[in-house]
C-alpha cells in the first residue's frame, strides 16, 4: 500500500486562538472604520455649509451685499409676495426665497449627514421640490433643514459666522456651547452624528470649519471675531443671535401662560401683526389674556398694549389699571384686530420709561421686523432694565417653535424670565 497523507484538522485550541485573534482584530478595525466614517460625513457636512455660504454671497451680490434678512422693504415686497411684512426670519423660509433656492440647488444640501432625525422630511422636501414658492407662502418645513443662520452675518464682515450645524444649547453663540447625542438625557437640539462640544460653522469669507466649544461663549475664539469684526450693512457689534435656534422654553398652553402671581404690576405687550390671523391665535391670546386679568387680585396692577407696525395703549386709564377697571378693558381687548407688521419698540419704550411694572409679558407669533429686527428689541430693553430691575417673560405663539424669533428666549434669559412656547396647531 501507498502511504497517505493526512491533514490535520484544527484542534480546539487552535479554533479559539484563531477565533480570538479575529476578535481582537475586529475590536481594532471596526472603531477606526466608525470614525472614519463619521469624518467623511463631517467632510460633507462643511461641503454642505460651504454651498449654503456660497448661496449666500450670490445673493448678496445681486441686493448690494444685503443677505436675506438684511434686504430692503422694497425688495422684500418683490420677493416675498403678499407675506412680505410678516416674513419669517428662520432659515426654511430664507432657504425658499428663489435666488437661495436656485443656487442651493438641491434640498440634500440642507441636510447634513450627521442628522439622519431630518432625513425623512428632507426626502419630502425633495420630491416636492418644485412647489416651494415663498410668494404663495409654500415655506420649506424647517425640520428638513439642519442648519442655522447667524443674525450677526454680514459678507462685509468675513470673519462673522454665517451659518452653523444646528446643534446649539441655546440660541445665542456668546452664550451657547456644542450639545451632542452622547448626552443623558440627550438634548432637544443634539444630532446623531455630533457629540458633546462637537459642531461646524462656516464664514463669511467662505471658509467652513470643525468647532468645539472653545470657540463659542462670550470668550470662545469664533464669538469674538464674529463680534468685533467691522465694516458692512450693520453698526457696532455683530449680533451673536442664531436664526432657526429653538433654545431652551417652556412649552405651556396659551390659556395658562400669563400667571402674574410674581409681582403686584404687571405689563402685557401683545402681537396683531398680519400673521396673528392664523390660528386665530390673536382671538386665542385675547381671551387668554382676559381671563388671566379677571384672576388679578384687587391690589394688582395691570396695562396692556397692542403692537403692529406701531403700538396702542389701554384706553381710561393713563398708567395703570385696576381690577375694577377689567370690565371696562374687555371690550377694547376684543376691538383689535390683526394686520400689519411686527414692531414692538414704542411700546416697549413706553413701558419702562412711562409704566415702570415689575413684570412685563411680550407675546409674539414670529419674528420682528422693526428697524433692526430682533436685534433692535433685545438691546432697547438691555438698555431700559439695566440692574434687572424688571422681569421680561417672552411667549412665542406658533404651530411650530422654529418660526418663532430666537431672540425671544435671549431677552427672557438676560431679564430674569422665562421663554414660554404656546403651540397655536399643528
Amino acid at each position: 500500500m501507498k502511504n497517505q497523507k493526512y491533514k490535520q484538522a484544527f484542534t480546539l485550541t487552535e479554533l479559539l486562538v484563531t477565533i480570538s485573534v479575529i476578535g481582537i482584530l475586529a475590536s481594532l478595525l471596526l472603531p477606526v472604520l466608525s470614525q472614519s466614517k463619521v469624518k467623511s460625513k463631517r467632510i460633507q457636512c462643511l461641503s454642505n455649509l460651504t454651498q449654503i455660504s456660497r448661496a449666500l454671497t450670490m445673493y448678496g451680490g445681486d441686493h448690494e451685499g444685503r443677505l436675506p434678512w438684511q434686504i430692503l422693504p422694497a425688495d422684500q415686497k418683490v420677493e416675498l409676495g403678499s407675506g412680505w411684512h410678516d416674513f419669517s426670519m428662520d432659515p426654511a423660509a430664507i432657504f425658499t426665497l428663489a435666488p437661495m433656492k436656485n443656487e442651493i440647488g438641491n434640498p440634500r444640501v440642507l441636510l447634513s449627514p450627521l442628522d439622519p432625525e431630518r432625513e425623512a422630511s428632507n426626502d419630502i422636501v425633495a420630491h416636492n421640490w418644485s412647489s416651494y414658492d415663498m410668494t404663495r407662502q409654500k415655506i420649506i418645513p424647517m425640520n428638513a433643514v439642519s442648519y442655522l443662520l447667524a443674525e450677526g452675518g454680514d459678507l462685509g464682515r468675513s470673519d462673522t459666522i454665517l451659518s452653523t450645524t444646528r446643534n446649539l444649547s441655546v440660541c445665542d453663540l456668546a452664550q451657547a456651547r456644542w450639545v451632542g447625542a452622547d448626552e443623558n438625557p440627550i438634548p432637544r437640539d443634539a444630532m446623531a452624528g455630533l457629540m458633546r462640544g462637537q459642531g461646524n460653522a462656516v464664514f463669511a469669507d467662505g471658509s467652513a470649519h470643525y468647532s468645539t466649544d472653545e470657540d463659542l461663549g462670550g470668550y470662545g475664539n469664533y464669538t469674538r471675531q464674529h463680534q468685533l469684526s467691522t465694516g458692512g450693512n450693520i453698526s457696532g457689534a455683530s449680533s451673536t443671535v442664531m436664526l432657526g435656534c429653538c433654545g431652551g422654553y417652556e412649552e405651556v398652553p396659551i390659556d395658562d401662560v400669563f400667571d402674574p402671581k410674581d409681582g403686584d404690576y404687571h405689563v402685557f405687550i401683545i402681537d396683531k401683526s398680519g400673521s396673528m390671523r392664523n390660528d386665530n391665535r390673536l382671538r386665542r391670546a385675547q381671551s387668554a389674556l382676559i381671563n388671566s386679568l379677571q384672576l388679578l387680585s384687587p391690589k394688582k396692577k395691570f396695562y396692556v398694549y397692542f403692537f403692529d407696525s406701531h403700538s396702542t395703549g389701554m384706553p381710561g386709564s393713563p398708567r395703570r389699571g385696576f381690577a375694577h377697571d377689567i370690565d371696562l378693558c374687555i371690550d377694547w381687548i376684543n376691538s383689535m384686530n390683526p394686520g400689519g407688521t411686527t414692531n414692538p419698540l414704542g411700546s416697549i419704550s413706553d413701558t419702562f420709561t412711562r409704566i415702570q411694572p415689575d413684570t412685563i409679558w411680550i407675546l409674539t407669533d414670529g419674528h420682528f421686523n422693526c428697524p433692526g429686527r430682533g436685534t433692535a428689541v433685545r438691546q432697547l430693553i438691555n438698555e431700559l432694565n439695566a440692574g434687572n430691575r424688571v422681569t421680561v417673560n417672552t411667549i412665542g405663539f406658533h404651530s411650530n417653535p422654529e418660526r418663532v424669533d430666537p431672540v425671544l428666549g435671549v431677552i427672557a434669559q438676560e431679564n430674569g424670565g422665562t421663554y414660554f412656547f404656546s403651540r397655536s396647531g399643528q
